[in-house]
């Protein structure tokens, strides 16, 4: 009889600890989903600089031709910071991007997300979706 009983709890503690972690994994999901699917940002926008870089984005300005590109690397999501020779380059891995964000070395292999953007009717603004 104890044999039993203690088959019942280990499978009641085992299903317990399961669904746990599933709640638990759900949650954490939910939260950066919804994350990502906050609306629009809004930043500040330089017609002046050519290339500025803001958390979450990188503003290209080159001859009057504006690209909006995410600042998360591809290969393993790495902020870039920083340009050098005319690329925009990962500090942690070196991949190299030129500026419409196509992959020029690797290690990433995918080109950086473009974004849609819309420019404020002042022109001081960059309202970007996503």
């Amino acid at each position: 009889m104890e044999a039993r009983n203690r088959r019942i709890f280990l499978k009641i503690a085992a299903l317990g600890i399961v669904s746990f972690f599933v709640f638990l994994w759900n949650k954490l999901t939910l939260n950066h989903l919804k994350t990502l699917e906050q609306g629009k940002n809004i930043i500040p926008f330089n017609q002046n600089k050519n290339i500025t870089f803001y958390d979450k984005y990188i503003v290209v300005n080159e001859s009057n031709k504006i690209t909006v590109l995410s600042s998360q690397c591809k290969h393993l999501g790495c902020k870039i910071n920083k340009t050098e020779n005319g690329k925009l380059v990962c500090p942690c891995h070196g991949s190299e991007y030129d500026f419409s964000g196509n992959v020029l070395k690797g290690p990433s292999y995918k080109n950086l997300d473009k974004l849609p953007y819309k420019i404020s009717s002042d022109g001081t603004q960059l309202e970007i979706e996503g």
